[in-house]
């Protein structure tokens, strides 16, 4: 708990992901021809109907430049055409942009035209006005990596909210999930569980549902939310409405299948309340499409290197960790006060049950998270020393003992209070160590909603 306070009281400075690695005309530069394009590279595929660069000369008169385009052979660079011939001088450029994952940046860098020779020292030492005016430096035509004149800048405050915003919706989908994972996986399993009682854990696994997809639609609705506020408030954009985000942008199209499978699996655990045939096949379906959501607009669309992979490996790990944690969560808050109804040692018999038959549901999750995860961060950090070098790796250190030390509680579950469930002392166990594993994974889902608000 002490290291997620400190993880609050110390956000990392660069929260934005589509960094600007390199642009032609370099910054800095000074050339001796004017330039007919301006182009910028991204360290992940830029957003280009979010994508705004403007060009001033040295007394802020704005130049004309085309729309922003991908290019076709490169999507992580966007281009613009320069309209009208360069005169000589200093010209900056700004730009500011969004990362396939929603998250804005925004920069700026200059070059010099210098198409003339410079005037050369007179006797006092002095020079001309336009050799004043440019960057010591060999005359450049070239492409380099912006350092020095560029800066990025993001929005900490909102980043943390954005944080918070998703944490609270891996919160609802983990529950949504896991409410299937109980139904299908689990319940069926249990022989000493009456037709009755097993009805009775359903209707209530259909309520945990019911609350779970109303989590996530008022978390999809938030980080819409935000994500248009952030938009607006970057320089030289017009206020976006959330409905200009979800419409327009490949972020978007993220958002709207969350939030249309959201409002499916609502309805469909309404119907699975009420024993409506079929509706936990529509629940279920919607729990697997929305494990993707999380992907499709996160860091796993935006990587610009085994994106497939990547965005199937992320679909893996959300599969597993709610299959894991949600499925535990739906055992401890349906099936367990469920069978608390019952009398003498058939109360015992009926939770060792539920207990057994989760734990095959578990240790293949498990398995699933521990794989997917390795890939994931051996893809996302390329060198193990970005563990400790860098803010994401950090972060991901925290996430990783958090982990670990849920294993080792669900290991001790397993080990040493799994035999003992026959009795009320053992059930009493259960249910104290379980509720610290459910913790624990509650502050791992609160640390992934700041993991995936740091670019990798």
């Amino acid at each position: 708990m002490a290291l997620v306070f400190v993880l609050f009281l110390s956000p990392v400075a660069a929260w934005a992901h589509a960094h600007l690695k390199r642009t032609e005309p370099p910054s800095g530069s000074r050339l001796t021809s004017a330039p007919n394009v301006i182009r910028l590279w991204f360290s992940e595929r830029p957003e280009s109907s979010l994508t705004v660069v403007s060009l001033k000369d040295a007394n802020g008169k704005a130049v004309a430049l085309t729309a922003p385009q991908n290019d076709r052979d490169n999507p992580l660079m966007i281009a613009v055409r320069v309209s009208q011939p360069l005169p000589d001088g200093r010209y900056t450029v700004a730009w500011q942009t969004a990362g396939s994952d929603g998250h804005p940046s925004h920069g700026a860098f200059s070059f010099v035209v210098l198409t003339e020779e410079p005037a050369r020292p007179n006797a006092s030492g002095l020079q001309g006005d336009v050799a004043q005016e440019t960057n010591p430096g060999a005359l450049s035509t070239g492409v380099s990596s912006t350092r020095g004149e560029n800066v990025e800048e993001s929005d900490v405050a909102s980043s943390m909210t954005n944080s918070f915003a998703r944490a609270f919706s891996f919160v609802g989908l983990l529950m949504l999930i896991g409410a299937t994972t109980f139904r299908a996986l689990v319940l069926p399993r249990p022989r000493g569980i009456s037709i009755e009682l097993k009805a009775r854990m359903e209707q209530r696994a259909a309520v945990l549902g019911l609350v779970a997809s109303f989590l996530v639609i008022v978390g999809a609705l938030a980080k819409g939310f935000l994500m248009s506020q952030m938009m607006s408030a970057m320089p030289d954009v017009h206020v976006m409405s959330m409905t200009d985000v979800a419409m327009h942008t490949r972020w978007g199209r993220a958002f709207r299948l969350e939030l249309g499978m959201a409002t499916v699996a609502f309805l469909s655990f309404a119907l699975a309340a009420r024993r409506v045939r079929g509706a936990w096949v529509v629940a279920s379906i919607s729990g697997l499409v929305l494990a993707a959501t999380p992907a499709l607009a996160g860091h796993a669309a935006a990587t610009p290197r085994f994106t497939s992979l990547m965005i199937f490996t992320d679909y893996l790990h959300v599969i597993g960790g709610a299959s894991w944690l949600g499925s535990l969560l739906a055992v401890m808050v349906v099936g367990v006060p469920v069978s608390l109804t019952l009398a003498g040692v058939e109360r015992w018999s009926s939770i060792a049950s539920l207990v057994n038959s989760f734990s095959p549901t578990a240790l293949a999750s498990v398995s699933i998270v521990v794989v997917s995860g390795a890939i994931a961060s051996f893809v996302h950090l390329e060198d193990v020393s970005a563990l400790w070098q860098t803010p994401y790796g950090q972060v991901l250190l925290l996430k990783l003992f958090l982990v670990a030390i849920t294993l080792s509680i669900g290991a001790y579950n397993f080990r040493g209070v799994q035999p003992q469930l026959l009795t009320e002392v053992g059930s009493a166990r259960l249910r104290l160590s379980t509720a610290i594993e459910l913790a624990a994974g509650f502050l791992i889902l609160l640390v992934t909603g700041f993991l995936t608000g740091i670019s990798p």
